[in-house]
């Protein structure tokens, strides 16, 4: 049985012709017939890259494809290969091969500056490869990360420019700035600016870009949480509400998330049983999961209820092995609050020996244990650890750490160094109140003396 011949393989028998010059046919009347073939074979690539593209074939299409001017020459040859480069591009970046896939849509914003796709794709890339670092399955630092964040925010913003009425560009550059760059502040308006477009379209509009609908509930969901980080526990609450009934039917977000996120909101408001309720909800909805987070938030949600038994039991639901050291703090403030200090001491003591992120956070509770205890050298001991370990690792200066430096200096009688210190916080913090009552402290001693001695 004879093969048929392929579609490229007719593209090249189509142009085989032998032209010589004493015929009537030129060479240039053969273009239109290329270009004509090429955009034929465009079409059956497009749709073979569709369905592995639907089929999730990322290796395959690349294999078959990429890079597209040796693969696919007829098509280059006419610059009809834009598209074929846009979903490459895609089937690179599911595959962390983000460079090639910023090379590819580099090219398609190049030739097609004024269209929206390309420039979304771009953005796109540029913020999964800053995720793909954060989770460590790629390396990306100093400039070169740099750049990265400022790419993915030049073409979000065109993106944002081209279709000012969208959702998910808004939505993924505030995730951007929030939990690429730490910045919780700037990405405020654009989970509400992603949050007000789709609130503004119509049913007809909402049809037809159903797919933003997601990343609408997600800008809901972010937006709840920067408030909140900023302060905003009411309009958190009001966001948060809005969120969970929203996302009653099409469950975007887990029931867990969601309902950790509502108790960590009353938390904040002070409102424990409230906070006990919807974390006890994110717990049952949590089961075979790994939700420590929750438990730790309902002990102390318990604690500030003033049972601090039942935080403990709470606590010991995770075994002592896999506690992180967030929930180590939790669980020592519970042992404190036994009253079982030298328990609290000692985990305290393990979390922040192995903890070489934010190990200050143990060594300041040592530092509140030593103090009540009286033990004050031994409190301005970790209180200096404490700093140390935090200009080390952040080069900044850790101001609990001084406050409590000063404060032990000033228990211990070295008034010098009580007040060489608190006039560093004061200088570094002018408006922090503890300092201020310090100073007035030391002032007042300075008087007492004055007076005894004129006396």
């Amino acid at each position: 049985m004879t093969a048929k011949p392929s579609a490229r393989a007719d593209f090249h028998l189509a142009h085989q012709t032998d032209v010589r010059e004493d015929e009537f046919l030129k060479l240039e009347d053969l273009v239109p017939v290329r270009r004509d073939a090429a955009g034929k074979l465009l079409n059956q690539v497009l749709a073979e890259t569709e369905e592995l593209f639907r089929e999730k074939k990322w290796a395959d299409m690349l294999a078959l494809f990429y890079p597209v001017g040796e693969k696919l020459p007829e098509i280059t040859e006419y610059g009809m290969d834009t598209r074929i480069r846009e979903k490459l591009a895609f089937a690179l970046g599911q595959l962390n091969r983000f460079d090639d896939a910023i090379a590819e849509l580099s090219v398609c914003v190049q030739r097609e500056p004024d269209n929206f796709y390309p420039h979304s794709s771009l953005a796109y890339t540029a913020y999964n490869s800053l995720y793909a670092a954060k989770n460590r399955e790629i390396f990306l630092s100093g400039k070169v990360r740099a750049e990265r964040i400022g790419l993915a925010h030049r073409h979000f913003k065109a993106a944002q420019t081209l279709r000012p009425d969208g959702v998910t560009n808004f939505y993924r550059e505030g995730m951007l700035f929030k939990q690429i760059e730490g910045k919780t502040v700037l990405s405020l308006p654009l989970f509400q600016r992603a949050v007000t477009n789709w609130e503004r379209l119509d049913r007809d509009a909402r049809e037809q870009r159903h797919q933003e609908r997601k990343n609408y509930i997600k800008s809901l969901y972010q937006l709840s949480g920067a408030l909140l980080d900023r302060g905003r526990s009411r309009a958190a609450l009001t966001m948060m509400k809005r969120c969970i009934a929203e996302d009653e039917q099409s469950g975007h977000i887990s029931l867990v998330f969601k309902y950790f996120a509502l108790g960590k909101i009353h938390f904040h408001l002070n409102r424990f049983p409230e906070a006990k309720d919807a974390l006890l909800f994110a717990i049952q909805c949590g089961q075979n999961r790994p939700i420590d987070y929750v438990h730790e938030l309902l002990a102390r949600t318990y604690l500030a209820m003033g049972n601090a038994g039942r935080a403990m039991e709470i606590i010991n639901r995770t075994p002592a092995g896999r506690r992180r050291p967030f929930y180590c703090w939790t669980e020592a403030d519970v042992r404190c609050a036994l009253g079982d200090f030298d328990g609290a001491r000692e985990v305290l003591r393990k979390s922040s020996d192995r903890d070489n992120r934010s190990r200050h956070k143990a060594l300041l509770r040592l530092v509140k244990i030593e103090y009540l205890m009286q033990n004050y050298k031994k409190a301005a001991d970790y209180a200096a650890a404490a700093g140390d370990f935090f200009k080390d690792r952040w080069g900044n200066i850790l101001r609990d750490a001084l406050f409590w430096q000063a404060t032990c200096a000033w228990r211990l009688g070295d008034r010098k160094k009580a007040l060489e210190l608190a006039l560093t916080l004061k200088a570094d913090c002018p408006g922090d109140s503890r300092t201020g009552r310090l100073l007035e402290k030391l002032k007042a001693e300075d008087r007492q003396t004055d007076h005894a001695e004129k006396g």
